[in-house]
């Protein structure tokens, strides 16, 4: 499977001929709004779509993922993980929609967000649009702090609290980072969530 990084851009629609992970990062801004569709016209075809991103303090995005399966046979796992500081947001609409001839789909929705501030705002919307018998669509959706006692830990092994903060997010983001094949779009995305 190879993988591309995609540039930034607020409307993004694919349609993917081959297997292939799509990466995005999210950095924010001021604010961030961003569409990205990919529409499965080739039977057999497997992708995955790796959204990550830190919200800094009064940071925010607003993103929609659609996977559109059209033909039988077509799968794609979606994965949305950020990490929110003080006073930013998130708000994540992933859509799965499966025509009445894409027998044979599989498709997930996997958003996961990290708090690591106070004031922050939290918004997630899946919604699934299925016409097909013979398919397989769900989602899940976490949300959780980081915990006192692991910056409690990393601080007495002489970490700054900041920093402690700093490698709790590393590892939560490395979970999905690691599973990026191709090396070198596997190290950009490394150091993109680290700024």
């Amino acid at each position: 499977m190879k993988s591309v990084l995609l540039e930034k851009n607020q409307n993004i629609s694919l349609s993917p001929t081959e297997n292939t992970q799509y990466i995005y990062l999210v950095q924010g801004g001021s604010a961030e709004v961003t569409n990205l569709e990919l529409n499965f016209e080739k039977e057999g075809v497997a992708c995955e779509i790796i959204v990550l991103g830190k919200m800094h303090e009064g940071q925010s995005v607003e993103l929609t993922t659609t996977s559109r399966h059209l033909v039988p046979n077509t799968s794609c796992v979606t994965n949305y993980y950020v990490a929110l500081e003080n006073l930013s947001s998130s708000n994540y609409v992933g859509k799965i929609i499966i025509a009445k001839k894409a027998f044979q789909t599989n498709s997930y929705l996997n958003n996961k967000t990290l708090v690591i501030g106070e004031g922050t705002k939290n918004i997630t919307r899946p919604i699934l649009e299925i016409e097909a018998d013979d398919v397989k669509a769900s989602h899940g959706s976490t949300t959780g702090r980081v915990r006192e006692d692991d910056v409690y830990y990393l601080t007495s092994r002489g970490l700054t609290k900041k920093e402690a903060e700093e490698v709790i997010v590393e590892g939560f983001f490395e979970s999905v980072v690691a599973k990026i094949e191709a090396g070198v779009v596997r190290e950009k995305v490394r150091v993109g969530v680290k700024s």
